[in-house]
């Protein structure tokens, strides 16, 4: 009998260790066509080897091959842990995205495929739609055209990136003009 109350506990706490946090990692975004305060939502999809959570610290960590997808974004990494704020809207089951960072082998591609982006380490703001990406070489593409430097921050809102070198590692950029409209004439 009690080998079967176990049993039973631990696949109450498996339960709910998927589910709740699938709920909060959604942050601002949940089933299409569900609407909150600020428009509707849509599904953020994480696939990974592992998945820690601490409800009371409101993080989840998604650990080894990890792949996030929302709309036309895809970010792979080896790590990555989401904040969230408290559940303002518990009836729904969706929370709020305070920050995500994700670390090791980060790629994201974005803007329908036309962007895409290289770093050890990139950090995402929700409030502030700002994303910071670091580590020892982050590169960021448009199409063909590439930067680089030790520190690249792109501030969503605001449509502007601010790439930053540190001691003797300049800022790198690379980028390709129509004929007769460059350097030379």
């Amino acid at each position: 009998m009690k080998s079967r109350d176990y049993t039973k506990w631990g696949l109450l706490i498996i339960l709910v260790c998927l589910a709740y946090p699938a709920a909060a990692v959604s942050g601002e975004t949940q089933a299409a066509g569900c609407e909150r305060e600020g428009g509707p939502e849509t599904a953020i999809r994480i696939m990974a080897d592992r998945l820690e959570s601490d409800h009371k610290m409101r993080w989840v960590e998604f650990i080894g091959n990890v792949t996030a997808t929302q709309e036309d974004i895809v970010i792979t990494a080896d790590r990555m842990k989401v904040f969230y704020k408290s559940d303002e809207h518990a009836s729904t089951g969706a929370a709020t995205i305070e920050k995500i960072i994700s670390q090791g082998n980060v790629k994201i591609v974005f803007d329908n495929k036309t962007k895409s982006a290289l770093a050890d380490k990139a950090v995402y703001l929700a409030d502030q739609k700002v994303l910071e990406l670091s580590g020892e070489d982050p590169r960021v593409w448009s199409g063909k055209n590439m930067v680089r430097g030790k520190k690249i921050t792109l501030f969503q809102a605001e449509n502007r990136t601010l790439v930053e070198g540190a001691g003797k590692d300049q800022v790198e950029a690379t980028l390709y003009v129509k004929e007769g409209g460059g350097l030379t004439k």
